[in-house]
């Protein structure tokens, strides 16, 4: 896999890119349904109403704060962003799945503005699509837009919640999962 574009492309929007990181025991498709869960089984949130002038910039500080409350980050400021990859077989490029790329957090970053524009975490600015983990599984970070606003949503110890547990089950073995993702779901479901 090509490290150079996703290095380029991050520098420049406040994290340092450290590789790719298959085998992980995390599976991106779970991490990436943070937003389907209730509170109830453990997810909060962050939203900023989308005609909120400053919205990129509580955005931001909403995002750090809920990431550093629930355990994002390691004590090098590390964690996993997933990354879309062509996967192994496609035809096109819209053939892809979640890849984890190991990031670390500089001092001076914009996870919502300016990572959003360059696609890595986004669509646009301002306008949030990202799945992130810890390092070692215990929160997903999921950021969306939703009709009104922007926002991100943290699930603390993803692994004990039945919904994620019950669809990772019937999603083993299916013919639009690949190989990898079948062995980090199988990885997660031990825990």
């Amino acid at each position: 896999m090509n490290t150079e574009i996703p290095a380029q492309a991050m520098k420049d929007y406040g994290l340092r890119f450290l590789g790719f990181r298959r085998g992980t025991g995390l599976p991106t498709y779970i991490a990436g349904m943070v937003t389907s869960c209730h509170p109830d089984e453990g997810r909060r949130d962050r939203t900023v109403a989308l005609d909120d002038p400053d919205r990129v910039s509580k955005a931001n500080a909403d995002w750090f704060e809920l990431a550093t409350e629930c355990g994002l980050f390691s004590v090098d400021r590390q964690f996993l962003l997933s990354i879309s990859m062509p996967r192994p077989d496609a035809v096109d490029d819209t053939d892809v799945e979640g890849v984890w790329g190991l990031v670390e957090l500089m001092d001076d970053w914009d996870i919502m503005g300016a990572g959003c524009a360059v696609g890595v975490t986004g669509s646009r600015y301002g306008c949030p699509a990202f799945v992130m983990s810890a390092l070692d599984g215990s929160v997903f970070v999921q950021g969306t837009l939703w009709q009104d606003s922007i926002g991100t949503a943290a699930l603390p110890n993803p692994q004990r919640v039945r919904s994620l547990r019950d669809i990772a089950v019937l999603s083993v073995g299916k013919p639009y999962r690949t190989a990898a993702e079948n062995e980090d779901t199988l990885a997660w479901l031990a825990r």
